[in-house]
C-alpha cells in the first residue's frame, strides 16, 4: 500500500470512529408513550380530545395518542379488561358501575355542563301530548338515558307514561325522529340545534342541573404506576380546552370534521353554547355539584343505593394536584 492509500485510509477510518462516538455519545430520543384513549359518541363534548390532537399537544408531550371510538355500552367493560388506557365518558355512565364495585374513577373533568333537550314532531306541541307514545332514548345507565329521564320529569312526566324505546347511538337517536319512528327524543348539541333547523318542537332543555359531564376515567389501580403519563395527558387536554375558546375558527374546524356538522350556522350556535357560559373547563376538577346532581336523581329513581354515595367516591385527584404544582 502506497503512503497516501495508507494516509487516507486512516482518515477514513478515523472519520467513521469518530462519527460513530459522537452518536454514540448522542442523547437517544425518548419514544413516544403510548396511550389508548377511547371516546364514546361524536359530540361536541369531545372536542377537547380531537383539539389536543390537532394542535400536536400529545406529540409535544411525548405521547402517541390512539383515538378509538367505542360503543358506549362497552366502554367500561373494556376499561376494567385493560383493553383501553381511558375513557372520555360522562358520569351518568360511571357512576352505576362504582356503586356495584367497578375500581375505577374521574381522574379530571373535562366539561361540567348539562346539554341535553327535548325534541318531539311538529305536531307534538306540549308534553301532555306525548302520553302514551313512543319516545327514543339510550340504554339504561347512558348519558342520553339520564338525559332523557330528567327531561321528562321536567314535563311532569314519567318514564311510564310514555313508552321509551332504546335506540343506541347519538346519531341513531336522531335518525329516529326524522323517519318517524318516534314522537321525541332528547338530544345534544349540534344534533338538538339540526333538530330546531328542521323544525322540529322544543319542549325542554336540561340546562338549568348541575352535571358532570365529560370526564378522564381510569382504572384506579393505574394511577399510581402510570402517573407520569395521565399528567402528560392532562397538560395536552388542558391545552386543547384553553385553545376551544381562544381560537373559535380552530374549534369550529374541529367539530366540523369530527362530528360531520357541515351547517356553519349549527356550528356557529354550537360554540356559541358551549361559551355562554363554558361548558369545558380551565383547570379540569371534577364537579363536586355535578356528580352530586346525578345521585340525587338516580338515587330517587333507578338506583337508591346512590343516596349512600358522596361525589368524593367518583374520582381521585392524584394527578391534578401534581398538574397544579
Amino acid at each position: 500500500m502506497s503512503r497516501f492509500a495508507a494516509v487516507s485510509f486512516s482518515i477514513v477510518w478515523l472519520l467513521v470512529f469518530s462519527t460513530g462516538n459522537l452518536r454514540g455519545a448522542e442523547r437517544p430520543r425518548e419514544q413516544p408513550q403510548t396511550i389508548r384513549i377511547a371516546y364514546v359518541s361524536p359530540v361536541t363534548t369531545m372536542a377537547p380530545i380531537w383539539i389536543a390532537s390537532e394542535i400536536g399537544a400529545y406529540q409535544r408531550e411525548g405521547l402517541d395518542a390512539k383515538i378509538i371510538y367505542i360503543d358506549a355500552k362497552i366502554a367500561i367493560a373494556a376499561l376494567v379488561a385493560g383493553e383501553v388506557d381511558t375513557v372520555v365518558i360522562s358520569a351518568p355512565s360511571v357512576i352505576p358501575p362504582v356503586l356495584s364495585g367497578a375500581n375505577i374513577a374521574f381522574i379530571a373533568g373535562l366539561h361540567n355542563k348539562m346539554i341535553f333537550s327535548f325534541h318531539a314532531q311538529p305536531d307534538i306541541q306540549s308534553p301532555a301530548q306525548l302520553r302514551g307514545k313512543i319516545v327514543g332514548t339510550n340504554r339504561p345507565g347512558t348519558p342520553a338515558d339520564y338525559g332523557n329521564r330528567v327531561a321528562l320529569a321536567k314535563m311532569g312526566l314519567k318514564p311510564t307514561d310514555v313508552q321509551l324505546m332504546p335506540l343506541g347511538s347519538s346519531g341513531v337517536m336522531w335518525q329516529a325522529p326524522q323517519t318517524r319512528q318516534i314522537a321525541g327524543v332528547t338530544l345534544a348539541p349540534p344534533s338538538s340545534f339540526r333538530a330546531d333547523a328542521e323544525k322540529f318542537s322544543r319542549l325542554v332543555d336540561t340546562y338549568d342541573k348541575p352535571y358532570q359531564n365529560t370526564g378522564v376515567v381510569v382504572r384506579r389501580d393505574r394511577i399510581q404506576p402510570m402517573a407520569d403519563t395521565w399528567l402528560r395527558l392532562l397538560r395536552a387536554l388542558r391545552q386543547a380546552n384553553l385553545r376551544f375558546y381562544e381560537d373559535p375558527k380552530l374549534a369550529m374546524f374541529v367539530l366540523k370534521k369530527y362530528t360531520q356538522q357541515a351547517d356553519p350556522d349549527v356550528l356557529q350556535k354550537t360554540y356559541d353554547f358551549e361559551s355562554n357560559p363554558p361548558g369545558f373547563t380551565r383547570d379540569l376538577k371534577v364537579s363536586d355539584t355535578g356528580l352530586q346532581g346525578i345521585l340525587d336523581f338516580l338515587s330517587t329513581t333507578v338506583r337508591p343505593e346512590a343516596a349512600k354515595a358522596s361525589p368524593k367516591d367518583f374520582y381521585d385527584t392524584t394527578i391534578l394536584d401534581r398538574l397544579e404544582k
